[in-house]
């Protein structure tokens, strides 16, 4: 029986997702699930890899908080941003996702394992949350370069997320600025 992602939120393209691992700790960060002939997500040389690598299993949470997304991107999320670690379950996650993660190069092939979906939100696109995404997106990388082109698409992305997000994704901002020390 073919199981379809879809109902947990996973679909065909690149989805920004917190992946979770085990390991010495609670291992917290975003991933990009690339859904497609298979089931993917490129892993860096850091810990969620060093991690998958052990264990052979990545858990995913779809999730549409932004403060999730840019502290995990830094630090790991302690156990007070969970409503379960067996699964692991950040609070508001809209569905979680356990998978068997086989390591091919950059990538990690993944096969569904089980899932559940918690929450039956309906959600419009904000182009704010979006623009934070791509920010933190930039910041990881920025942090590591320096690189004035980073720092720059980070403000221009910043400059989205005033005029579009909420109140939460201004607060995300605010503190993936500090974070990359752009402030």
């Amino acid at each position: 029986m073919e199981i379809l992602i879809e109902k947990f939120g996973l679909y065909e393209g690149i989805n920004e997702v917190i992946g979770i691992t085990f390991g010495e700790w609670i291992n917290t960060a975003p991933v990009g699930l690339i859904v497609g002939d298979d089931v993917r997500v490129r892993l860096y040389s850091n810990h969620t890899r060093e991690f998958v690598d052990k264990s052979g299993t990545l858990y995913v949470n779809v999730i549409y908080d932004p403060l999730v997304f840019v502290i995990s991107a830094f630090e790991d999320l302690g156990k007070e941003w969970f409503e379960s670690l067996d699964p692991p379950v950040i609070k508001g996650s809209l569905s979680w996702v356990k998978f068997r993660a086989m390591l091919d190069g950059n990538f990690a092939v993944l096969e569904f394992l089980e899932g559940d979906v918690l929450r039956k939100e309906v959600r419009a696109v904000n182009r704010g949350f979006n623009a934070l995404i791509e920010a933190t997106v930039h910041a990881t990388r920025y942090v590591l370069t320096g690189s004035k082109t980073l720092a720059d698409k980070i403000r221009y992305y910043g400059r989205i997320v005033e005029r579009c997000g909420g109140s939460r994704e201004k607060e995300a901002y605010r503190l993936l600025v500090k974070y990359a020390g752009l402030d």
